[in-house]
């Protein structure tokens, strides 16, 4: 059996033509050469795989060269193995003070039938801290015919003085279209029938890295028999096909939950784990964005195929959605390693993401109706301001009344009636709609939020304050033990509601009768304002417990009710013993049997 070479030595450039993807650098190391102005320390500088060492050794052989530049041909040159004036070191396994040494000492040794002795030092940011002082005085003033080329993955880890006395090229990766071009061509010489999407593939899988791109073409021509297939290069790399991403998004626009979990559960049955799921699926919903744009669909790095298929769909996908769900996913990545039910954590992603369409519209139709009732909150009532001359609060949907129809004299002490049909809203009051949020509701994950607790604040709501000032109907005597049995049915209704932080403020205050109104104490200001929200309530239950048509309820702070209500705290030893005590007296009878003595 003749002896096996894998592809990324087979193919390897032997001069800066055949470089994939670096034709910055290449072109300028070849005008540095020509023109004679080659710097004495160069440092090759980017990621794996991307042709560092291969330019290093190119660039060995075409400085010792007599051939010209643009003519240069390595087969007409010696071997570089078999070179004495080219010198190489690994410095991951070579990174001692010692090393470093015995290559000074060699550079003190002139070339041999060549004008440059050249030393490649790859791996350069592996060497100890005093290895690199020890190079230092060496590559800041080498001998006139030594050349040092140091490569390396990791810059940052390159001391600053290192750095200043190098020349820095830095090696991009490698984009996909070149390396897709580079295995095309492979496959020609190889008689290795490919699909172009089977290329693709292999070249993001790469990610940037063409050495790591050839070893994986070899397996996967070993695993095809020479015939690589798009399904084939799925099963072999363990990755979900577009056709997936495509069919997953139709069923979240169309809202068909049933099919998205059952495609969902495919996925999961054929050993493909969350994570890679929803971090393809971020993806997919990136791509769409960008390839929504004629202009932005050439970032796209797919076949020619791919991006129309991706054009077509993402025009149908509004922004928002593609926002959203894109927030949804992200979300969803970054916890999923703490979340113990994995595929429940997806799936409540997925559901949210299946029920976007629904919430993007209940949140545009709030912001409509809001819109529409603050318009007709400020409407203006041309009659009455002339008239009056102050301005008219008028209900949302209140019918305004015709100009001769309204009395100049009447109209500020004209009352509304108590229905709930024509409450009016005051413009300052904030509004207690159900709104869609930007962030944390829907669109990020946690849902639609509630109503707005700011009406809580308010001092009297307007109806409540009207009906109360009513002096038509005379305030009734109250019996104070109806009251009382009426204050602990209403605390009762309060738990059966699950109302329990009401019921608890409730349990804290107290109440008293004066001048016939009831006047709910409270022990600070917070709790006054919660109690606003439940103070109509409060006032009807009552009322209908005790068969009275008006009842006035106010509320007062009292902070010694607060101060009473607190629970007592003990600092010193003795204050301890004494609450211990008035809590189990038996703690004095034990300490007196046993004749103990406490630290007081």
């Amino acid at each position: 059996m003749e002896q096996y070479v894998v592809s990324a030595r087979k193919y390897r450039p032997r001069k800066f033509e055949e470089v994939v993807g670096q034709e910055g650098v290449t072109n300028t190391l070849k005008n540095a050469i020509r023109s004679g102005h080659l710097a004495h320390a160069l440092l090759f500088c980017g990621p794996r795989g991307v042709g560092k060492t291969t330019c290093a050794r190119i660039l060995a052989q075409m400085i010792n060269s007599t051939q010209e530049v643009d003519n240069f041909d390595p087969k007409s040159e010696k071997a570089l193995d078999e070179s004495f004036n080219v010198y190489e070191l690994d410095a991951a396994s070579n990174n001692s003070v010692d090393d470093i040494r015995t290559l000074v000492d060699q550079v003190r040794i002139p070339p041999q039938g060549a004008k440059y002795k050249v030393y490649i030092i790859d791996e350069v940011h592996m060497l100890s801290t005093a290895a690199f002082n020890a190079f230092l005085k060496t590559l800041e003033e080498p001998p006139g015919y030594a050349i040092f080329i140091l490569a390396t993955t990791e810059k940052h880890k390159i001391i600053p003085t290192i750095l200043s006395r190098c020349q820095i090229y830095d090696f991009n990766r490698i984009t996909i279209d070149d390396t897709v071009k580079h295995l095309e061509g492979i496959c020609q010489t190889e008689n290795i029938t490919a699909d172009p999407n089977s290329l693709h593939i292999i070249a993001q899988k790469a990610d940037g890295a063409l050495r790591d791109a050839l070893s994986l073409f070899d397996r996967l021509v070993d695993y095809s028999t020479r015939q690589l297939t798009y399904d084939s290069v799925l099963v072999n790399l363990n990755i979900l096909d577009y056709d997936y991403y495509f069919r997953i998004t139709d069923q979240l626009l169309t809202q068909d939950l049933t099919g998205l979990m059952l495609s969902f559960d495919e996925i999961i049955r054929k050993g493909f784990e969350g994570d890679m799921f929803i971090g393809g699926l971020a993806d997919h919903f990136r791509n769409l964005m960008v390839a929504r744009d004629p202009e932005t669909i050439k970032v796209l790095e797919v076949s020619g195929i791919l991006k129309d298929r991706y054009h077509q769909q993402g025009i149908l996908i509004p922004m928002g959605f593609l926002l959203n769900a894109l927030n949804l996913a992200a979300q969803c990545e970054v916890s999923f390693k703490t979340s113990r039910n994995k595929r429940l954590h997806v799936e409540l992603a997925i559901m949210k993401m299946c029920y976007l369409p629904t919430a993007m519209q209940l949140a545009s139709n709030g912001e409509a109706t809001k819109k529409n009732s603050s318009t007709e909150q400020v409407a203006p009532q041309p009659a009455a301001q002339k008239l009056a001359n102050q301005p008219q609060t008028i209900a949302a949907n209140a019918p305004v009344a015709a100009p001769e129809a309204v009395n100049p004299v009447s109209a500020p002490e004209t009352k509304q009636p108590s229905t709930e049909a024509t409450k009016p809203v005051s413009t300052s009051t904030p509004t207690q709609a159900r709104q869609m949020p930007t962030s944390g509701g829907m669109g990020v994950g946690g849902g639609i939020t509630g109503f707005s607790l700011s009406s809580a604040k308010q001092n009297k709501p307007e109806a409540l304050k009207k009906e109360e000032e009513d002096e038509s109907i005379p305030l009734e005597v109250i019996d104070e033990t109806k009251l009382a049995a009426a204050w602990a049915a209403f605390k009762a209704k309060l738990g059966s509601d699950n109302k329990l932080s009401m019921q608890s403020l409730l349990e804290r205050s107290g109440y008293r009768l004066q001048e016939g109104k009831v006047k709910v104490v409270l022990g600070n200001t917070v709790e006054r304002d919660l109690f606003e929200g439940e103070r109509m309530a409060f006032r009807d239950f009552i009322m209908a417990h005790m068969t009275v048509q008006r009842l006035v309820v106010e509320v007062e702070v009292d902070r010694s009710l607060a101060e009473a209500n607190a629970p007592r705290k003990a600092f010193s030893s003795k204050e301890k013993l004494a609450l211990m005590a008035e809590k189990n007296p038996a703690i004095l009878k034990l300490k007196d049997n046993l004749d103990l003595k406490f630290d007081l």
